[in-house]
């Protein structure tokens, strides 16, 4: 079972600097027991041949909100649960086409769309 790191204000910018960088595998929208999705994730990823991630970090949609200036229809709802990990060890090829698949994302997709809706709303406001 892969670890759970819970982000907090103190290590946010640290974690999303790294996310980003890393290009984090990231899904959207884990409701229930993260337990549950991590294992799940865990053994599918092991199934399709992918590997296993290392550990797993949770984050709210407050948090992208805040990070990156997020506002209207462009923020996240606050309680949304996300998780995401480092691609370090895994099958690349494999696990690009399982993202496909399960219509997740990379963490720096994610930022970088966020960025250019944020740029409309802002220059629009």
């Amino acid at each position: 079972m892969s670890a759970i790191i819970n982000m907090t204000p103190n290590n946010r910018e640290e974690i999303f600097t790294a996310a980003y960088n890393g290009s984090f595998y990231t899904i959207t929208g884990c409701g229930g027991n993260l337990d549950e999705w991590t294992n799940g994730y865990c053994r599918l990823l092991k199934e399709k041949g992918v590997g296993e991630p290392e550990w797993f970090i949770t984050f709210r949609g407050k948090d992208m909100n805040m990070e990156y200036g997020l506002t209207g229809d462009n923020a996240y709802p606050d309680g949304l649960t996300f998780l995401m990990f480092p691609l370090t060890g895994l099958n690349m090829g494999r696990l690009a086409i399982f993202k496909i698949l399960m219509s997740d994302r990379w963490f720096d997709d994610i930022v970088d769309n966020n960025r250019r809706r944020q740029e409309t709303i802002n220059e629009q406001g």
